[in-house]
């Protein structure tokens, strides 16, 4: 979880909390019970079947979430690797998780850190995540989602960083990475007006994820948007897409909190004195209808046989077909669809090629 540059900083009032829309969208998971997600969410009998109730023990928690390996990267170094150690950092009380960070004798050289990760990777939808934390020097809590199947190495593979807070700072992090932009990934840093970190207060943070765009809120209010290229020459370069947007494939979440010691992110020795903690209220993912490979039909514009049509779907071009341009099918050839660019594809046809524009 490292970039190099963070692109400026919004001051956020959180004098209320804004809801993202989320019509045509359904619960599809909630680590709560249906009890307490129905206190919030008008939901149907489907939807309350999706509460999980995961965060009311341990044990309900890894029915779909996992422990955090203990590994090499500077944010999972310390992770407690036993059970004994795993109780001590990872603690659930009346649907809340507790995750902490904390010295196992006094030391600083003996701290242990908390983390857990979803068995089930989601492609697209609306993610919530209720939380709070304590900010303090070395301090390092991070809600974010790593790709199922990588396809190549970090950062290629992607990144979705949807909360990070480093330190003392009332700042927040929300970051992509990715390939395309190795060495200079993006993100946006955010503050609390009226430094609100320091009053332990919960906050809904959010990422909305379609086909063509992540866009990252806090308590509703939008703070950072990513959105795929509509630019890019895929007709000759396709390595470009993952390049540039890998966040077509599935993702799965991580929740963890860690120390900064020796790490970008704070070179500081974390407090042995001092109880680390995140708290998680809530993990909630909506999605919409299955987003399916879906055939659409693009005109060829300007073409020197107007009656061709090329089909397409998500992953490509497929080919063309003949139709009556005299009498189109009203639910096929002219149905061009809006994606998130809010524009169609057009097609050209020179000297025997096709080009897209």
């Amino acid at each position: 979880m490292k970039y190099s540059l963070l692109i400026t900083f919004l001051l956020i009032s959180l004098s209320a909390t804004a809801q993202i829309d989320k019509t045509g969208y359904s619960l599809v998971y909630s680590s709560e019970t249906a009890e307490q997600a129905s206190a919030e969410l008008s939901l149907t009998e489907e939807e309350k079947a999706n509460c999980s109730g995961d965060f009311m023990s341990t044990k309900n928690f890894e029915r779909n979430w996992k422990y955090c390996p203990r590994q090499t990267s500077k944010w999972n170094c310390r992770m407690a690797q036993n059970d004994e150690d795993r109780a001590k950092v990872h603690v659930c009380e009346d649907g809340i998780l507790k995750m902490l960070a904390l010295s196992l004798d006094g030391t600083k050289d003996n701290c242990i850190t908390s983390g857990i990760q979803m068995k089930q990777g989601y492609r697209y939808g609306i993610f919530e995540i209720k939380a709070k934390c304590n900010p303090h020097k070395s301090n390092f809590p991070a809600v974010w989602m790593m790709p199922l199947k990588p396809k190549g190495g970090w950062p290629n593979c992607g990144e979705i960083d949807i909360m990070e807070q480093i330190g003392t700072s009332s700042t927040i992090y929300s970051t992509v990475h990715l390939g395309a932009r190795y060495g200079e990934n993006v993100g946006k840093t955010y503050l609390w007006s009226g430094n609100k970190w320091f009053d332990n207060e919960y906050h809904i943070y959010s990422l909305l994820w379609t086909k063509t765009c992540l866009t990252f809120y806090c308590d509703g209010i939008q703070v950072f948007k990513y959105a795929k290229d509509k630019t890019l020459d895929l007709a000759n370069h396709p390595q470009y897409e993952h390049a540039q947007f890998p966040y077509n494939e599935e993702y799965y979440m991580i929740l963890d909190q860690a120390l900064g010691q020796n790490a970008w992110w704070g070179d500081e020795d974390p407090d042995p004195s001092y109880k680390y903690e995140m708290d998680v209220q809530y993990v909630r993912i909506f999605q919409g209808e299955a987003e399916e490979e879906k055939l659409s039909y693009y005109l060829l514009q300007n073409a020197a046989e107007p009656s061709f049509y090329m089909t397409a779907t998500d992953k490509g071009f497929v080919g063309t077909e003949n139709i009556d341009i005299n009498n189109p099918d009203p639910d096929a050839a002219f149905c061009f669809p809006m994606d998130d660019w809010g524009s169609q594809k057009n097609i050209r046809f020179e000297s025997g090629k096709r080009y897209f524009t």
